[in-house]
């Protein structure tokens, strides 16, 4: 009785184990293993004020800011720095 027992339960967990299993590796079938990116683009940006800078990576959906982070410390410019830089669009 006991063998029969420790084999039902033997059964049991093979039968969990297989379908997680499938459930972790065919649960990308429905979109044919294509995975959906986040985000369009993403690129460097200083920010500065004054003549203080910091660089950021920006991450971009469209015309929408999803993510700003620092990449850099920061850096003071001279007294005669000027920044020239016009678009003020980040994305």
């Amino acid at each position: 009785m006991k063998f029969i027992l420790l084999s039902f339960c033997l059964f049991c967990v093979f039968i969990l184990l297989l379908i997680s299993f499938f459930v972790a590796g065919f649960g990308d079938l429905k979109t044919n293993g294509e995975r959906t990116i986040g985000f369009d683009r993403t690129h460097t940006r200083a920010f500065c004020s004054d003549r203080i800078c910091r660089d950021f990576l920006v991450t971009c959906s469209g015309s929408e800011v999803l993510d700003l982070k620092p990449i850099s410390g920061f850096v003071t410019f001279s007294d005669d720095w000027v920044d020239l830089r016009e678009d003020e669009n980040l994305c």
